[in-house]
């Protein structure tokens, strides 16, 4: 999380490429001895080029730690098998090899400082190191065998059987008709739901590997229908489809202790590689409580949340009422209207002369007009909600407690986004682009995902809180 950058000791904005600049970047702090060697290192950088021994020398004269053969190697083209002779070029292959390396180190330790140290030890094998975090291949996943005993699939209309609030619901009923033949159909389809779902408990608990956790919170019976047909899309979606990935989907499984289940949840969050976290019309403190146990794990989560541009609200909107219409079949689509105008803009009914004439009077209402309103609400919501996790949410940064690297969500806009992230997370092929930001003369380092510009980690540059957080870290 943290970083030692002295900004009082900066070398000025014409010398901001300069070698010695680069060099503190590459260790994380100051040089000891500063000295302006620029002139040589320059005069090398055009003709020669600057080898292994002369940058060592360097190093050593600015008061920093040598540097391994192969530890030169992987910054000159990111190998670590040392070629005799090799050299840098430019300037521009310096600060290329530094980033490269800087990447490294905030992705694994979220300190460049510790990084160097860490990395640049003649002890460690690097090439070790690297394969550790290196790509996976997707045949790896592709070549997996199936589970011996697979989950059962429940529609997504169906879902809602596994919920608690349906069979409160339906017990109440048949106790005031207790000859209602529809509600007892409907207890005897949920018992055949309930007994695949613990089925399907069964096949999570004893999945040998687990690459998701999809995290939702669900209420309503149109939440379990949108659940469903979200993590289809991504699943299915030609990128994962053929990976023979597994994911836990609580809306699939069925528990009947409350403790029983928070342990399963608990396992699935445990064993999972990453978690998809699925905003929806409003979260709970269990979903989000989720996203904080993964990032505490030190592991990635995606945030879906949906993008409901102008060109897509008529679809969405239309498609939100049909499900909602299926668990209120008696209810007329102004009623569903204004119950999702609630949801998503909850103070219109006191604040909007529109919609407080609508609740009034249905009659006045334009129903293509309350649709677009709904559509522009449902837009705004999402369009907050993304905004809030991705920029100013401290949720949306925590850290591995037990290394103290400072995770960032990753927020995806569209199925197809999710798709692509699982792929990257699963085979360590994600792609960043370091950022700095000053902030109160302190400079920060924001490693940014490329495909949602996501904040994946951060160093900080508060100097103070540098010192005390890695006092209480083995990284220091």
């Amino acid at each position: 999380m943290a970083e030692n950058w002295n900004n009082l000791d900066r070398l000025g904005g014409a010398m901001h490429d300069a070698l010695c600049s680069i060099l503190r970047d590459l260790t994380g702090e100051v040089a000891p001895f500063p000295k302006n060697l620029d002139t040589r290192t320059n005069g090398l950088l055009r003709g020669s080029g600057l080898g292994y021994s002369q940058f060592n020398e360097l190093l050593l004269l600015l008061g920093y730690d040598r540097v391994t053969r192969s530890f030169f190697q992987f910054l000159l083209d990111g190998g670590t098998e040392y070629r005799s002779g090799a050299a840098f070029k430019s300037l521009k292959s310096v600060r290329t090899g530094v980033d490269r390396f800087r990447e490294l180190a905030i992705l694994n330790f979220g300190n460049v400082k510790f990084g160097f140290k860490y990395l640049s030890d003649p002890t460690r094998d690097l090439t070790d190191e690297l394969a550790r975090a290196g790509p996976i291949e997707p045949a790896d996943f592709s070549k997996r065998h199936q589970p011996l005993l697979p989950v059962d699939p429940i529609p997504g209309d169906k879902t809602y059987f596994l919920g608690y609030l349906i069979k409160r619901q339906l017990d109440e009923r048949l106790l005031q008709n207790p000859n209602d033949s529809a509600i007892k159909q409907q207890l005897q389809e949920r018992r055949r739901i309930v007994e695949k779902g613990k089925r399907n408990q069964g096949a999570y608990l004893a999945s040998d590997h687990m690459d998701v956790y999809v995290a939702t919170s669900m209420r309503e019976s149109h939440e379990y229908q949108m659940v469903n047909q979200v993590v289809d899309e991504i699943f299915n979606h030609p990128k994962l489809k053929k990976l023979n990935l597994r994911w836990f989907d609580p809306t699939q499984a069925f528990c009947e202790e409350r403790i029983d289940k928070g342990l399963v949840e608990g396992l699935m969050l445990k064993r999972a590689a990453c978690t998809l976290y699925l905003a929806q019309e409003s979260d709970t403190l269990g979903k989000d409580s989720e996203l904080a146990s993964t990032l505490a794990q030190g592991k990635p989560v995606i945030a879906y949340i949906p993008s409901v541009t102008p060109k897509e609200q008529d679809k969405y909107v239309n498609d939100l009422l049909k499900m909602v219409a299926r668990g209120s079949p008696n209810t007329d689509e102004k009623s569903l209207v204004l119950q999702q105008l609630r949801v998503f803009q909850p103070d219109a009914a006191w604040k909007d002369k529109q919609v407080i004439g609508w609740v009034v009077n249905r009659a006045k209402m334009n129903l293509a007009d309350a649709k677009r309103r709904l559509g522009d609400c449902i837009g705004n919501h999402y369009d907050s909600r993304a905004k809030t996790l991705k920029e100013s949410h401290p949720l949306g940064i925590q850290i591995h407690l037990q290394t103290g690297v400072a995770n960032g969500v990753l927020v995806a806009r569209t199925t197809s986004q999710c798709a692509n992230l699982i792929l990257r997370i699963l085979t360590r092929t994600l792609k960043f682009r370091i950022c700095e930001e000053i902030i109160d003369e302190n400079r920060y380092l924001l490693l940014r995902e490329q495909s949602t510009d996501s904040v994946f980690r951060v160093v900080t540059g508060d100097r103070f809180l540098t010192n005390a957080f890695w006092n209480f870290y083995t990284a220091k």
